[in-house]
Order: structure tokens, then C-alpha cells, then sequence
């Protein structure tokens, strides 16, 4: 079960990842890199990894189907605010936004919105001071920022290690 919800993950995601890849060069935009690309699939195979991990913990104290039913549209709603996909993470109050950050699977969308957006942003932002560009980068989830502490993409990595690991 453990490995076929894993391949299940990750298959899902390539399709939403090649229908948005579809969208964006239909739209005037460009395919991603071959290295971004490489590095893009790396991030969904680990957040594939942390996603299941933590459902399968969750999923073991439930023991009805009508349960598991319930517990999933709740779940499946407040992760989609959780990792800033139904709203930018800026526009939400500073408590929430903590909340977001400390949020294990966030990581992987603020990683995969670090490889998605940064020839788009170095495009859109050229010759604008960086001040405006980190704001920005801050607004949309790209950085997550703990008061002087930035996480940096190893941070990232580790979070997501680390909770594949506890919740397995």
C-alpha cells in the first residue's frame, strides 16, 4: 500500500506538473530547463515521500471508511491554505503565516516555487532593487523567513527528510 500510494504521488504529480508546463508555454511562457526540471523531480519525489508518510500516520487511527472520507476533504482543504496555494502567504496575518512556515510540507512548495520562479523573477525583476524582489519572494512563499533567519533550500530538504523519517 506504502508504495503504491508512493507511485500513485508522484504520477499525479507529473501530470499536473506537464498540464501547467502546457499551460505556461501556451501562454508566452517557456518550458523549464532540463536542470530545473531534474531538480523539480527530486523535490516531488521528497515531498511525495513526506505527503505519504504523514497521511499513512494519520490514516492509522482511523477505522471507518465514512472517517477516513471525512478526515480527508478537511485534510486535503487545509493543506491547500497550509502551503500558500489557495492565497499568497503574505496576504495572511503574521500568526497564520508562522503557521504555514512551520508547516512540514510548505517546505516542498516554497522549493518548488524556488525552481519554478527564479528565471521568471530574474526577468521580470531585472533592475529592480533586490529589496523589492526579496519582498516579493516573501509575499509569494518563495522564502520562508524566521525573524533573521532565511531558510535556505537545505533547510528545506532537511524539513522534509526529517519528517519522511518521524511519520514512516
Amino acid at each position: 500500500y506504502i508504495l503504491g500510494v508512493f507511485v500513485v504521488g508522484v504520477i499525479m504529480s507529473l501530470i499536473t506538473f506537464a498540464i501547467g508546463e502546457i499551460y505556461i508555454v501556451s501562454d508566452g511562457g517557456t518550458f523549464l530547463s532540463a536542470a530545473s526540471f531534474a531538480e523539480l523531480l527530486g523535490v516531488m519525489l521528497l515531498s511525495v515521500l513526506a505527503s505519504s508518510s504523514m497521511v499513512f500516520f494519520i490514516v492509522s487511527f482511523m477505522s471507518t471508511a465514512s472517517a477516513f472520507s471525512t478526515a480527508s476533504t478537511v485534510i486535503g482543504t487545509l493543506i491547500g491554505f497550509l502551503m500558500g496555494i489557495y492565497l499568497p502567504v503574505g496576504t495572511l496575518p503574521a500568526t497564520v503565516q508562522w503557521v504555514i512556515k512551520l508547516f512540514p510540507v510548505s517546505h516542498a512548495g516554497a522549493l518548488m516555487r524556488q525552481i519554478m520562479l527564479r528565471d521568471p523573477i530574474s526577468v521580470s525583476f531585472a533592475g529592480v532593487p533586490e529589496s523589492y524582489v526579496e519582498e516579493f519572494r516573501e509575499m509569494m512563499g518563495v522564502t520562508f523567513t524566521y525573524g533573521d533567519y532565511t531558510a535556505t533550500p537545505g533547510t528545506h530538504i532537511l524539513v522534509l527528510i526529517a519528517v519522511s523519517a518521524v511519520f514512516f
